[in-house]
């Protein structure tokens, strides 16, 4: 009796960890950013090491190109998806529909006519690449107080078709008496592109004392949130008027070893003579920093949102990207989270 009983007990202690472990087992997505969705063994590699089954994949941009005239109101769809690999079927597609501020400063915006619109074109691209309607997609907008009212009006029509999901920045969680909380009931939460481009002295891709600006352990949102956090580096260029461009990756030895260029600290360089650097003409002065992000850096970050009262979800990565994927330790920050 008592030999039946220890087992019993034994086996309800085993139940009971399995069923933690399950519990608090992380739930990892990708992103996808780019107007054609290829797939490699890298990115195979990505999506199966953290067990991913969803991808959140980049539909197309809505921008205002220029005045509303007699002829159109200046909205328009630009870098537009337009090959999808076969292989992306295997796993859950989350549309994504990235939306510029500009869009609801227009004068007599017409939004069910654009909420029309992008219904439409959402169908389309589905049915192309996927022979399907989906029906949960994402919405990215980086509204403001200014905004607010046309964006929520937006969201609202589309949530008559949609399941929706919206993207939230740091200011609009800190802030969300002014800049409100959209009407929906899921966001993600953008932990990335936190700081200034502009102060070389900031990592603007991610540093948790800027989240912690934002983040305390008192914070609170009204909606559950997904976590996405970088994966990618970038390089800064900053010249004498301190108008800035952006290159999609680091190449660290150039900039240590080309005598064009004179080391100031760990991320910044300075130009020294001029030259041409993938395609852009640097000149003299010119200033250069270099962004990359550590696994503890990004750990620390998504701590910093773990130990505040939001609701949190899944971890949503940025993104599927050869650059983004070969200059971080998948396996280790995962692990770590």
């Amino acid at each position: 009796m008592k030999i039946h009983l220890v087992s019993g007990l034994l086996l309800l202690l085993i139940t009971a960890s399995c069923s933690q472990k399950d519990a608090t087992k992380k739930v990892v997505s990708f992103y996808h950013w780019k107007s054609k969705a290829t797939i490699n063994q890298q990115y195979q590699q990505a999506l199966k090491s953290t067990n991913t089954h969803k991808i959140y994949l980049h539909y197309f941009d809505i921008v205002s190109e220029h005045e509303a005239n007699w002829y159109d109101d200046g909205i328009f769809p630009t870098y537009v998806l337009k090959e999808v690999d076969p292989a992306y079927q295997n796993f859950e597609i989350v549309p994504v529909v990235y939306i510029t501020n500009q869009v609801f400063q227009v004068s007599n915006l017409e939004v069910q006519k654009l909420s029309n619109r992008i219904k439409d074109l959402v169908h389309q691209i589905s049915q192309k690449h996927f022979k399907k309607d989906i029906s949960q997609i994402q919405i990215d907008c980086d509204w403001t107080e200014s905004t607010k009212y046309a964006y929520f009006e937006l969201l609202e029509s589309l949530s008559d078709e949609f399941d929706l999901d919206v993207t939230i920045r740091l200011h609009q969680i800190k802030f969300k008496e002014k800049t409100g909380v959209p009407p929906v009931k899921k966001g993600t939460l953008m932990v990335y592109n936190v700081g200034d481009l502009k102060d070389f002295d900031q990592n603007s891709i991610l540093q948790n004392s800027i989240v912690k600006q934002y983040i305390t352990a008192d914070t609170k949102y009204p909606m559950p949130l997904n976590i996405a956090l970088p994966l990618f580096s970038q390089t800064v260029i900053k010249n004498k008027d301190n108008k800035i461009k952006i290159i999609n990756s680091v190449d660290r030895p150039t900039f240590e070893n080309d005598k064009h260029f004179k080391q100031i600290n760990t991320s910044q360089f300075e130009v020294v003579k001029d030259t041409l650097y993938k395609g852009f003409y640097l000149s003299e002065a010119y200033g250069i920093k270099l962004e990359e992000l550590a696994v503890t850096e990004i750990v620390d970050s998504y701590n910093t949102i773990k130990q505040s009262k939001l609701i949190t979800n899944e971890i949503l990565f940025y993104h599927l990207d050869k650059n983004s994927l070969s200059n971080i330790n998948l396996s280790e920050l995962v692990e770590k989270l």
